[in-house]
């Protein structure tokens, strides 16, 4: 029989696509660690795409229960793959100290907050 553990309510977050072609990227550092509670607009942590490094903005307040994805590994993780779960009271960490990512595992899509870049090839002014 399979035993399954009741968790207080938490997010699994999951890699965010930080352009709208983005596919995957990789986890280069981590800004908090588990236990550190986050603002709305805090970094978070670092990514990188084939195009750029980019800041991953917190989309509310709450604390990390735990990290599923270690950084500086140097893979590419894909868009949507689990990499932190959260929780909005700290009292609830602890709950998540031996969790173990099962499969079948809804994963919270982040909207991407990064600044838009300027377009590319944009054509020069006209000069009369």
């Amino acid at each position: 029989a399979t035993c399954f553990k009741d968790y207080p309510y938490h997010i699994v977050v999951g890699m965010p696509a930080l352009s709208p072609t983005m596919e995957t990227g990789i986890l280069a550092e981590w800004y908090i660690q588990e236990g550190s509670g986050f603002a709305a607009g805090e970094a978070i942590a670092k990514i990188e795409t084939d195009k750029a490094s980019i800041d991953f903005e917190a989309q509310d307040d709450g604390f990390v229960a735990k990290i599923l994805m270690e950084a500086g590994s140097g893979v590419d993780i894909p868009v949507n793959t689990p990499i932190m779960i959260t929780v909005e009271d700290e009292s609830d960490v602890a709950a998540f100290q031996d969790y173990v990512l099962e499969s079948n595992t809804s994963v919270v899509v982040a909207e991407a907050t990064a600044p838009a870049a300027p377009p590319v090839g944009a054509p020069a002014p006209a000069v009369a």
